[in-house]
């Protein structure tokens, strides 16, 4: 009879054993973050989570290249064309026989009316680009900067054949 009651008592003993130990929440997330002490090794490997061999699911994005911004140096070029031009343009139109040819400005326009243009045309463009818009690149400004560039040669020319004529009298 003894043993029958001992067979009977550690009977449900071995069958948990045998079907695996169960573990509390806390108890996995230990053996999950590598406290795996005092644990047999098939308790640990029940618990991890299974190694594959391939390569998970990866979203390949189309997206556009990345664009460096313009640098420093190709924005302070074009900031310095921009004050050339206004200085270059007021000093050619010192002279009588020298007429702009922007027909916003008019022909003999102040230096107050070059700025007042350039800020009302380029502030609201740069600021709606660069709130909105792509980023201007170095590639970008080189294009504005040779254009700036030709202008203020061309002023220069103009301003320097207005002071060798003989028929040009400095009016301002």
């Amino acid at each position: 009879m003894r043993v029958i009651f001992f067979i009977l008592l550690t009977l449900p003993l071995f069958l948990i054993a045998e079907e695996g130990v169960s573990l509390t929440s806390t108890q996995k997330a230990f053996i999950l973050q590598g406290e795996t002490c005092c644990y047999s090794q098939e308790v640990i490997d029940s618990v991890q989570l299974p190694t594959y061999d391939y390569q998970p699911y990866t979203i390949d994005l189309d997206l556009p290249p990345l664009k460096e911004p313009a640098s420093k140096l190709s924005w302070g070029v074009f900031y310095g064309l921009q004050i050339l031009d206004v200085y270059t343009t007021e000093r050619a139109l010192q002279y009588n026989c020298i007429q702009e040819l922007n027909p916003i400005l008019g022909t003999s326009p102040d230096v107050e009316d070059i700025i007042a243009l350039k800020v009302l045309l380029l502030g609201p463009a740069l600021w709606y680009n660069n709130k909105y818009g792509p980023v201007i690149t170095n590639g970008d400004l080189a294009g504005a900067n040779y254009l700036m560039t030709a202008v203020v040669v061309n002023n220069f020319e103009v301003w320097s054949d207005a002071k060798s004529r003989d028929d040009c009298t400095k009016i301002r």
